[in-house]
């Protein structure tokens, strides 16, 4: 990702953090549109799910400037993912449902570079996803890479 699409989504994410529960319940209501089956396995209250939404988008955003670090985190998010029964395709509705969302919340500002920055770090995010649901085993790499990795498992 580039400077200028990190800073793109940086600022059009303090518009949706300022409108975090209903962004969060449109999300969910879309997600859920498009996919009813995970309705079932996304099974907790919409109140928590959208509170943990919106921190994990906060998260993400926050550490575009790591790449590394935020590959790190959503690897472990993927790994949880399908230890729960998601797979690509819900991968990619998540995805789909979040630049609908982002869409509708953000409207004008939703648009040119905005959006394709937004397209760009979710297609990062759901190559990241995929890669780490395909992986079952920690990868190993020189000393004091592979400990935030080796935490992220355990986490």
């Amino acid at each position: 990702m580039t400077p200028h699409q990190i800073n793109c989504i940086q600022k059009s994410f303090r518009t949706i953090n300022a409108v975090s529960r209903p962004f969060a319940r449109l999300y969910y209501l879309r997600l859920f549109q498009l996919s009813p089956e995970l309705k079932q396995q996304i099974n907790s209250q919409a109140d928590y799910k959208g509170r943990k939404l919106v921190a994990l988008l906060g998260t993400a955003v926050r550490s575009l400037n790591n790449i590394d670090g935020l590959k790190v985190v959503v690897s472990s998010l993927g790994r949880r993912y399908t230890a729960q029964g998601l797979h690509d395709h819900h991968f990619a509705l998540m995805n789909q449902a979040l630049l609908e969302t982002l869409e509708m919340a953000l409207g004008d500002e939703f648009s040119g570079d905005v959006a394709a920055a937004w397209a760009a770090g979710g297609a990062l995010l759901l190559e990241t996803l995929s890669e780490s649901a395909a992986k079952t085993t920690l990868d190993h790499c020189p000393w004091g890479k592979e400990i935030p990795t080796a935490l992220a498992v355990v986490t």
